[in-house]
């Protein structure tokens, strides 16, 4: 019979070691994209944390049962496993209405915020969240995945389960649709 201790003294290293140190070296490398993405759909940091422990779980039971090694992007399997286990956790989100935001940013204008300051408050955070939310969800998946979750455009593919060139047409659509909307609502705010 086979020990683990035979493993290491004949230099070969034991199963369960190799797929910790898999599994260790995938979160290492992956935890903040897988991060990024559930919080992009769960909008809440302890929800998002459950969702990326919870992919890495998956992980390590997919690798128990010695499917680890047919897996040939781990970046995208495991971007396309928090991106179910956040959907299934979604909750709904606390509506702020787009007017208030809108008019929180114009306020920061007013009192002569620069550019920067703008840009990184909260106000225009919550802004764009809205706005994007407000876009039709196979266009805001795309961009969700793209920005939040720093994924190339076969990987989102692969996410998604379009073809590549769908997901390239989507995020071309989904930037050009968000510059319309912020412009609609600076035209709405310098008409004030």
């Amino acid at each position: 019979m086979f020990v683990p201790e035979q493993a290491i003294l004949s230099g070969a290293p034991p199963i369960a070691c190799t797929l910790d140190a898999a599994v260790e070296e995938a979160v290492r490398e992956h935890s903040r994209a897988v991060y990024g993405i559930a919080f992009s759909v769960l909008r809440n940091h302890q929800d998002a944390e459950d969702a990326t422990q919870d992919a890495f779980v998956r992980l390590l039971r997919y690798g128990k049962q010695n499917r680890l090694t047919t897996v040939r992007n781990l970046r995208a399997w495991l971007a396309r496993v928090v991106w179910r286990v956040a959907l299934d956790r979604r909750r709904a989100v606390p509506e702020v209405s787009l007017q208030e935001v809108a008019n929180a940013v114009s306020g920061l204008r007013a009192r002569g915020a620069g550019v920067d300051e703008i840009a990184a408050s909260e106000q225009m955070k919550l802004l764009l969240g809205r706005l994007i939310e407000g876009l039709p969800r196979n266009l805001r998946d795309a961009l969700t995945l793209s920005v939040t979750g720093e994924l190339s455009s076969p990987e989102i593919a692969t996410v998604l389960g379009i073809p590549e060139g769908s997901v390239r047409e989507r995020l071309w659509r989904a930037q050009r649709m968000l510059k319309e909307k912020l412009l609609a609502v600076q035209e709405g705010q310098s008409r004030r």
